[in-house]
C-alpha cells in the first residue's frame, strides 16, 4: 500500500487501531522501520568483505499514547486490556494493527513487548508508551543451489582477474603439451 499525505494528515492517523479497536487520545508512533539482515563474508588476508543478504528482520517500534480528556481515560480503562500481560497459562497471540505509517512499511501484525506506567507529561496530560514487535510468519529467503553454474556461452558467468589468469595459463599448458607431442 502506498501512503499519501492525506492518509497521514487524517484524523485516523492520530491514533492506532489494535484488534479493530481505536486507541484513546493521541498516538505517536516512533522507530518503525524495515530492518534487513546482511552477513559479512570475509576472506583470510583480505581487507573488506562481501555482503550476503540473508532476509529481512522484524521491526520494533513504540507508540506513545497521550490522554487528557475524561473520555480518553474512560476508553483507556477497557482499551488497555489489549496491551496487558497475558494471564498465566494463556499463550499470547499476535494482533492486527492499523495506521497509515505502519501500512507503508508493511507492518500489519504485532505483539506487545512492554508497556510503561501512565506518567504526567504536562498539566492534565498523561502518557504511556507501548513497545511493539512486528509478527510475521517465517518465509524462506535463501535457496540452496540446484546444480553447477552452467557453461552456456549465451549465459556467461562473471570472471575476475584470477579466473582470466587461470584460463590463460591453462591455454599455455595445452600449447606446450601440443608442441611436446609433435616432437
Amino acid at each position: 500500500m502506498s501512503v499519501t499525505r492525506e492518509d497521514l494528515e487524517s484524523d485516523d492517523a492520530d491514533r492506532i487501531r489494535l484488534r479493530g479497536k481505536w486507541s484513546p487520545g493521541l498516538a505517536i508512533i516512533a522507530g518503525a522501520s524495515e530492518p534487513r539482515n546482511w552477513e559479512e563474508v570475509k576472506g583470510y588476508g583480505i581487507s573488506g568483505a562481501s555482503l550476503r543478504y540473508t532476509g529481512d528482520s522484524l521491526a520494533k517500534f513504540t507508540v506513545e499514547l497521550r490522554l487528557w480528556d475524561p473520555s480518553h481515560f474512560e476508553a483507556w480503562a477497557t482499551w488497555k486490556d489489549l496491551v496487558a500481560k497475558p494471564r498465566r497459562g494463556v499463550r499470547p497471540k499476535a494482533m492486527r494493527i492499523e495506521h497509515p505509517a505502519l501500512s507503508d512499511l508493511g507492518i500489519s501484525d504485532v505483539v506487545v513487548e512492554d508497556r510503561t506506567q501512565l506518567t504526567q507529561v504536562e498539566n492534565g496530560v498523561w502518557s504511556t508508551t507501548i513497545s511493539f514487535k512486528q509478527y510475521r510468519k517465517p518465509l524462506p529467503m535463501l535457496l540452496k543451489p540446484n546444480g553447477a553454474i552452467p557453461t552456456d556461452p549465451l549465459n556467461p558467468t562473471a570472471k575476475d582477474a584470477a579466473d582470466l589468469e587461470i584460463e590463460r595459463l591453462r591455454a599455455s599448458v595445452k600449447d606446450l603439451q601440443a608442441e611436446d607431442a609433435r616432437r
